[in-house]
């Protein structure tokens, strides 16, 4: 690469990616593995849709928040882009995503934002999403597709890390292609290892599972191929996560936060924040349950929407097993069904749930609205669709579901002003 290719520059911000946004003589130029404050040297690889990223050379000068990550492959996987930050440098940088999704908006002023620790920043991680392409098994690197080969994660859980390094030796072999893998705890010390793929698979792969499923760590193993259909299971790949309340279940590959240490306190922030104590609630993206059980205990009554089948039928059943009522329906959350509800409680994936404040009618109309968000870029732009419907924020929580990472899980309350 040209010399010409080479700049300088300091480290003006992180952005919610976790690349540093680097302001040089080119203009600002993203750049994985910086700090706030460094000085840096870098090469200039691509330009993508206006933003301009490039490579780190060296930091010339420090910031005296840098930190020797534990990780032998931070610099290089794109799972943790934090882990060189010391712990109160990646507070003020999630912190300070939260306050700018909340800047301007009506009551955001006068609320402070909170903040709730991670008991643990090393395995920590119940659940997991990792790849295999060719022969590489691990995470991809920043910004691409390509697999680095990873046989230890410091943030999975301890269960999880022996089960990867089982998955490893059993399955390395076999696998063609590319696909993910997921895994999840289940039951506190085993897991389940859930394969997807687009790419026939050889016979080889079905043993390798069901040899897979015998190892002591390992409670199960489900294989998808083709993008769709049933997949084939061995042993019990249903997921048991133990809570406050007690066991919930649910499919393979369901969703559940990662960090058990977390969980309760965001469960017990969203109830809190939601009042149900006698009011109509209504519960988006409910997934398996995981606020629903504690809502429904509480509400005089509860509708919960969720589009995936499995999950419906898993949160029904937990409902039941704990002796709990709610009307819980398969359905698309950004049209939810039509009543008079005095709580909205919805937990939307990354992309948000835009369409539910633009079209659906459901705002204006109760009187709290509990916003649990994975990603406070679609945040920003929901909360400026509600407060523009005479809503106003009076509570905002950040809480550190993922140390080492950029991301952060949010919690906002709006209440009507009007």
């Amino acid at each position: 690469m040209s010399r010409r290719r080479s700049v300088r520059g300091e480290v003006r911000a992180i952005a919610r990616g976790g690349d540093a946004a680097v302001e040089t003589p080119n203009g600002v130029v993203l750049v994985p593995g910086p700090l706030p404050g460094e000085q840096v040297e870098l090469e200039l690889t691509s330009s993508k849709r206006g933003a301009a990223r490039g490579r780190l050379k060296r930091v010339v000068e420090e910031s005296p928040m840098r930190c020797e990550p534990p990780c032998p492959v931070a610099s290089r996987c794109g799972g943790c882009p934090l882990m060189s930050a010391r712990p109160e440098l990646q507070r003020e940088i999630k912190l300070g995503f939260l306050l700018e999704a909340c800047r301007g908006l009506p009551g955001a002023g006068e609320t402070e934002a909170e903040w709730v620790e991670s008991p643990a920043n090393l395995g920590y991680r119940r659940r997991a999403r990792l790849a295999w392409h060719g022969d590489a098994m691990g995470y991809r690197t920043f910004h691409s597709k390509r697999v680095i080969d990873v046989d230890e994660c410091l943030v999975l859980a301890e269960p999880l890390r022996a089960a990867w390094r089982e998955a490893r030796a059993c399955l390395a072999s076999s696998l063609r292609g590319a696909g993910e893998i997921q895994l999840h705890l289940t039951g506190g010390d085993r897991a389940v290892v859930s394969l997807d793929t687009r790419d026939d698979q050889p016979a080889g792969l079905y043993e390798a599972c069901d040899s897979l499923s015998k190892r002591p760590r390992i409670a199960g193993v489900a294989l998808r191929t083709s993008g769709s259909g049933l997949p084939a299971s061995w042993g019990e790949p249903q997921v048991v996560i133990e809570t406050e309340s007690g066991p919930m279940h649910g499919p393979a590959g369901s969703f559940f936060q990662a960090n058990d240490g977390v969980n309760p306190l965001l469960v017990r922030a969203v109830v809190d924040l939601a009042e149900p104590e006698g009011s109509r609630v209504l519960e988006l993206h409910s997934g398996i349950g995981n606020f629903t059980v504690e809502l429904a205990a509480r509400a005089s009554l509860l509708v919960a929407v969720e589009q995936d089948p499995q999950a419906v039928e898993a949160c029904r059943a937990n409902l039941e097993h704990r002796g709990l009522d709610g009307r819980i329906a398969v359905g698309d959350a950004n049209q939810p069904p039509k009543g008079r509800f005095d709580v909205v409680v919805l937990d939307p994936p990354r992309q948000g749930a835009r369409a539910l404040f633009e079209t659906s009618g459901l705002l204006p109309g109760p009187k709290r609205v509990v916003y649990v968000s994975c990603d406070t870029a679609t945040l920003a732009r929901d909360l400026r669709l509600a407060t523009g419907k005479g809503y106003r924020i009076d509570r905002m929580i950040g809480f550190d579901m993922f140390p080492q990472t950029a991301h952060l899980e949010s919690v906002v309350r709006l209440v009507r002003s009007r």
